[in-house]
């Protein structure tokens, strides 16, 4: 009965070690997308998406994916803010895994666009 509570205490000890290299060894993406000449008119006002924008909405989805298209990670759009004549949205995604060469960023149903790690790292800039 001894030996059964050590290995459960040593695989509970060896799983807790896993489970906190895999919460930290990870990274933010921060970025926003911007949609030309969808400004609500007044500068800093609230804006969205319109006709064929509709889908590009605060809490949009946004899945970041490995290279054989797996979804590693996943955020949503903040509010839109217009500046000058554009509606832009900033987003984070939280816990992006450190593992991949490049990753795939998708936005709605908008494709995907490619970036390396070291790209990921710095804000992204997206354009509609």
């Amino acid at each position: 009965m001894a030996a059964v509570l050590v290995l459960c205490c040593i695989g509970a000890g060896v799983t807790g070690v896993l489970i906190w290299r895999v919460r930290h060894d990870d990274f933010t993406v921060t970025g926003d997308l911007t949609l030309a000449g969808g400004g609500a008119g007044k500068e800093g006002a609230e804006c969205y998406g319109t006709e064929v924008y509709n889908d590009i909405v605060p809490g949009t989805q946004i899945v970041i994916s490995s290279s054989d298209g797996s979804t590693v990670a996943a955020g949503r759009l903040d509010t839109g803010v217009t500046r000058g004549q554009d509606c832009v949205f900033p987003f984070t995604v939280k816990h992006v895994p450190q593992t991949h060469k490049f990753y795939g960023v998708t936005i709605s149903q908008r494709g995907t666009l490619t970036y390396t790690q070291k790209e990921m790292k710095h804000p992204l800039h997206l354009y509609l």
